[in-house]
Formats: C-alpha cells, sequence, structure tokens
C-alpha cells in the first residue's frame, strides 16, 4: 500500500514543476517577485541574509526553488523506486541501495532534463542546462539521504533476523 502512495506524491511533485514551468516567464517572474517580496518584508530575513546572496536576490530566491522542489522529488522517487524494487534489497543492502539510488537519480535527471526541454516551448522561459545542475542539487542530496536511511533500516532488519 505504501508504495503506492509513495507513486501518487511522486507523480503529483512532477505534475506541480510540471505546471510551475508551464507558466509563461512573465507570471512566472511574478510569483517568484512575490516570494521575494514576503521574504524582505520579514524583518528577521534582512539579518540572515548574507551579503553574497542578496545581490542578486531574486535570481536566487528562484534557483533554491528549483533545489526545494528537486530535493522533495528525489526523496519522493527514492521511496517509490526502493518500496516498488523490494526484491532487490532482499540481495543486500549495500547493492541494492546503489542501484536504487542510480534509478532514483536516473529518473530524476531525466525529468529535469524533460523539464527544461520543455521550458523552450513556453513563451518567455528558457531551455538552460545549468538548471539542470541546479536540480540535481536538489535531488541528489534527497536520494543519498534516503538510500542511506533504508540502508541502514535494511542492515538493522538483517542483523535482527540472524
Amino acid at each position: 500500500m505504501k508504495k503506492w502512495i509513495f507513486l501518487v506524491v511522486t507523480l503529483l511533485l512532477m505534475g506541480t514543476i510540471f505546471v510551475l514551468s508551464s507558466q509563461e516567464g512573465e507570471r512566472s517572474y511574478a510569483l517568484s517577485q512575490s516570494v521575494v517580496q514576503q521574504i524582505e518584508e520579514n524583518t528577521a530575513s534582512q539579518s540572515m541574509v548574507p551579503a553574497w546572496f542578496s545581490e542578486n536576490f531574486h535570481a536566487n530566491v528562484r534557483k533554491w526553488a528549483h533545489v526545494y522542489l528537486y530535493a522533495m522529488l528525489g526523496v519522493s522517487t527514492a521511496l517509490t523506486v526502493a518500496s516498488f524494487a523490494e526484491k532487490l534489497w532482499r540481495n543486500g543492502p549495500a547493492g541494492a541501495a546503489f542501484r536504487c539510488g542510480g534509478y532514483a537519480a536516473i529518473i530524476c535527471f531525466a525529468y529535469a532534463a524533460g523539464d527544461e526541454l520543455h521550458q523552450y516551448f513556453v513563451p518567455g522561459r528558457a531551455c538552460l542546462a545549468s538548471d539542470v545542475l541546479v536540480d540535481a542539487l536538489g535531488f541528489m542530496p534527497g536520494i543519498l539521504l534516503v538510500c542511506a536511511l533504508w540502508y541502514r533500516h535494511c542492515r538493522k532488519r538483517r542483523q535482527t533476523e540472524q
């Protein structure tokens, strides 16, 4: 049952990313500008934003949005792959964690590249290879975290079974 929940969450995140990427350039800019204004109005954030980040604050907020969304996608995709590939875990946790992480990374990378290609056809948007790398800064740590925790869980379970 939980593997289907993981799959639904993954597909919902992919759908959310697709909808956000489908926004025309002006609308996307306006949305991120409203987020920037909310952050700037918060007086606590002014003391927490480092000088190197504040020079091009709007662009940085947009890039961090990519990182956070794709981090969630990485976690969700890794959980989905791991739950659907339960047979891999019976062969040993180390190899299975590596394979599941690899499959999840391929899926996320392909989705990020496809998302950028999709943006090529949206007015006011661009297809940037650098955005795929920014997305990878999000999904790779998410995938690594899930695989490390899953490996630890499976290793403990194997030890208690012996």
